[in-house]
């Protein structure tokens, strides 16, 4: 009996001590010599939406600054996540806005990817691999369709997808996380903290149209752009991934032409996008469909292709459309001229578009 007792002793101690060491083994992620304090700027500047605008008496588009951020660091040889953390502190100072926070990392060889969390319209799908992790939007609802029949004909049943929110991104490749024996923090090479910058642009556009009189609403679809954008590249546009991007236009100046009496205005909108898709075999085609006050529409196609290697739409991100549309009037018959409807269009475009 002494010598079975024995032996329980001596087996129950290899499993405390066996327990012991699993346990401390899988606690070293959370060793508090691993902790790490990152802080990451964002770059605010983005074109058309908070600078750079066009006219600054036309509407800007609604910016939301980001209040949280993802950090995944993996393995470089197989892109697996292996430490991760949601960070969500904030504070400024003389070089801007900044989340920080920290997280517990263990010494080694790592990929970096940060990017902003919580966005309305943007998904990450993929989240756990470097390699494949990517931002996406879903498709626009079938709601459009309704007011779009000619636009929706044209399109022979592709897909229209929602625009993407500004989504702050930014990839750090071989960092490298050491020893400490204080909380370190994890930088750039050269010492500075990390910065990142929105992986989507705003374009504005305008356009003139005569006979503006006669619409009610404006809507574009604009096809050639990128549907997604792969997060471990600064410029991952994924170029089998076409898409349409749909907005409405608003109006702005108008004035009433002496040589016959009816109304010419610019139309405009910032619209956001993944990006151009380069190389690729695309007409950049803006279909403008206007629904006119008996309840048509008027469909015209202007081809763009060739502006956006223009200096102002590389450099400012503006399509200045100078071709003047003519809207045609109404096949019913319908009294024209300044009907005082057409002071409303902003109250029609409010309630009917957006």
């Amino acid at each position: 009996m002494k010598g079975i007792f024995r032996k329980m002793l001596l087996l129950s101690g290899c499993c405390i001590f066996c327990m012991i060491t699993f346990s401390c083994e899988h606690r070293l992620l959370e060793d508090p010599l691993n902790i790490r304090y990152l802080r990451i700027y964002l770059d605010e500047d983005i074109k058309n939406v908070t600078c750079g605008f066009y006219n600054e008496n036309y509407d800007r588009p609604v910016y939301s600054r980001p209040r949280a951020m993802r950090v995944v660091l993996a393995d470089p040889n197989t892109g697996y996540v292996v430490a991760q953390r949601y960070i969500q502190e904030q504070g400024s100072d003389e070089h801007g806005y900044y989340i920080h926070g920290h997280m517990n990392v263990a010494p080694g060889e790592y990929n970096m990817i940060v990017y902003s969390y919580g966005t309305a319209y943007t998904k990450i799908k993929d989240d756990n691999d470097y390699y494949a992790m990517m931002a996406y939007t879903g498709v626009e609802s079938e709601y459009y369709h309704q007011y779009m029949p000619s636009m929706s004909q044209a399109l022979e049943g592709e897909q229209i997808r929602q625009q993407p929110d500004h989504l702050f991104h930014q990839v750090i490749e071989g960092i490298t996380v050491g020893n400490s024996t204080t909380v370190d923090t994890l930088r750039y090479a050269d010492g500075s903290y990390f910065r990142a910058h929105s992986m989507v642009k705003s374009y504005y556009i305008q356009l003139k149209v005569k006979g503006i009189e006669w619409a009610t609403s404006a809507i574009s679809v604009l096809n050639g752009m990128a549907g997604s954008s792969l997060l471990h590249k600064h410029n991952g546009l994924v170029e089998t991934d076409e898409t349409n991007v749909l907005f409405s236009l608003k109006l702005a100046d108008r004035r009433r032409n002496a040589d016959d009496g009816s109304s010419s205005a610019v139309l405009y909108t910032t619209f956001h996008t993944f990006g151009k898709l380069p190389d690729h075999q695309n007409m950049l085609a803006v279909s403008f469909e206007f629904m006119k006050r008996d309840g048509t529409s008027q469909v015209e196609e202007i081809d763009i292709t060739d502006m956006f290697a223009t200096p102002m739409v590389r450099d400012n991100q503006w399509i200045l459309i100078e071709q003047e549309l003519e809207l045609h009037p109404p096949m019913d018959g319908s009294s024209g001229g300044m009907t005082p409807g057409v002071d409303d269009w902003d109250d029609i475009e409010s309630g009917i578009i957006l």
